[in-house]
């Protein structure tokens, strides 16, 4: 179980950064690429217990692509991706080293979203909600919504911090962050 400091810890890195590494499977090979996000979450309550789980409500990152972009097409392709979420490195040369900075890596499942698909507003909202200045991109043809619906989360809250938690949980940490804590 995840206690409530490494759960807000996690819970804030996943909504203090917008930006992901994306890993995808390109002509049969990885390849790594960055990708905007934001973070849609439904129904937040961080105290759910195992018994209303299914209520829970969910998390999903949202983030609009082009096209043209290999990973766009490597996603429609293969749609199993991971993305990684990291902390900055510190700006002091005497701060942790790089191996200790918090990070999540996220298993997820790309989902592209239909225009008509009533979820489409909501995502679209999300994402303009964090990054205003892609509205004009909703015009152009080659841009979709996908989100990435997280299989499990591997967390690092520090050196030798390292766990593995259920969407659940990361559903938890992510909703009680946003609520405050």
């Amino acid at each position: 179980m995840i206690d409530h400091d490494t759960s807000l810890l996690l819970g804030k890195l996943v909504l203090g950064r917008s930006v992901a590494s994306l890993a995808t499977l390109h002509e049969g090979r990885p390849f790594a690429s960055m990708i905007p996000y934001a973070v849609l979450v439904t129904g937040r309550d961080p105290h759910a217990d195992d018994a209303a789980a299914e209520d829970a409500g969910s998390l999903v990152f949202v983030s609009h692509v082009s096209r043209l972009s290999p990973h766009t097409r490597d996603m429609l392709a293969t749609p199993e991706v991971c993305l990684l979420v990291t902390a900055p490195e510190p700006t002091d040369p005497s701060g942790p080293p790089p191996q200790a900075l918090p990070r999540v890596s996220l298993p997820a499942t790309a989902t592209f979203v239909d225009p008509a698909h009533p979820a489409h507003e909501a995502l679209k909202r999300a994402y303009l909600g964090r990054f205003p200045h892609a509205a004009d991109w909703f015009q152009l043809g080659d841009f979709s919504i996908v989100v990435f619906e997280p299989t499990s989360a591997r967390f690092i809250a520090g050196f030798a911090r390292a766990m593995t938690l259920s969407p659940r949980q990361l559903h938890a940490a992510v909703a009680a962050a946003a609520a405050g804590g």
